[in-house]
Formats: C-alpha cells, sequence, structure tokens
C-alpha cells in the first residue's frame, strides 16, 4: 500500500501560510508534477517539483484562523476570504503519513511588478460554502466550477 497525504500547507507570496487536513479537502487535481533540479534565489542546489496547474475544493471546516502561520488580514475576514480577496498562493507542502514532505510550485506571475497577487489564481466560495481554487494559465474557477 502507498503513502498517503495526510494534509496540505499552502504558503502564500506574501509569507503566510495555511494547514489544511485531508478531510477537509473534496474535489483535487494537481496537474503535471514534474521534477527538476534548480537553485532558487541563490540557495542551494535542490530538486524542484514544479506543476502545471491545481484545481481543488475545500470544504468550510478549513476555513479557521491559524494565529501561527497566516498574516494578520485572516483574523478580520477568515481564511476563504482571504484566498479569494488575495490570490496570492505561490506552493504547497504535501504532508505525507510516514513524516515525508514534497514542495509543489505553481505557475506564479504577480500582476504588477509591486503586487503579490497571482495573475493565474482564481478562487470563489460556493453557494454551498466551499472554497474553490484554481492556478492554471488559462483556466479559471467559473470555468472549472462553472456552477458550485
Amino acid at each position: 500500500m502507498g503513502r498517503k497525504v495526510t494534509e496540505f500547507r499552502f504558503h502564500f507570496h506574501n509569507g503566510g501560510e495555511w494547514t489544511i487536513a485531508m478531510e477537509h479537502i473534496g474535489d483535487l487535481w494537481i496537474r503535471r508534477v514534474s521534477t527538476s533540479i534548480g537553485r532558487i534565489n541563490g540557495g542551494e542546489i535542490v530538486e524542484i517539483n514544479p506543476a502545471q496547474g491545481l484545481k481543488i475544493e475545500i470544504y468550510p471546516e478549513a476555513d479557521t484562523f491559524q494565529s501561527t502561520s497566516i498574516n494578520q488580514g485572516g483574523l478580520e475576514a477568515g481564511m476563504f476570504e482571504t484566498v479569494v480577496k488575495n490570490d496570492d498562493i505561490e506552493w504547497m507542502t504535501l504532508v505525507w503519513d510516514d513524516g515525508a514532505k514534497e514542495e509543489i510550485y505553481f505557475p506564479f506571475e504577480p500582476s504588477t511588478p509591486d503586487k503579490t497577487d497571482n495573475v493565474y489564481m482564481t478562487a470563489k466560495v460556493g453557494q454551498n460554502g466551499h472554497l474553490y481554487i484554481v492556478i492554471h494559465p488559462t483556466d479559471s474557477v467559473d470555468e472549472v466550477y462553472p456552477v458550485k
């Protein structure tokens, strides 16, 4: 039997982090994860796992503020509203049941040089209270999750 993911940690361009347990994840698709070797900002040469895109459905139970891992904006709005408003997820960490961690990087481009939002990310909260996120160069959340 293979390993299982126990949680996702989303990392925001602004430095914040949001941890979500697997039981709060519905629909999920991480598109074409590859393995590359590279150096980020002059650091060590490491294995990097870029993905072509992400689509994910997150249940309302995950809409919680975590005081040790996100910026103060989450205090006022909750995580769902913060994600929809800021569009700045840059990468995620998969935490496996054996304790291993794997970082997945998504397509990211800020709308302007002084912004942290990602032009490839769209998100919305559906009428059912679920958060839907799509990070993709051509597809939007409304195209992937049209009526939710």
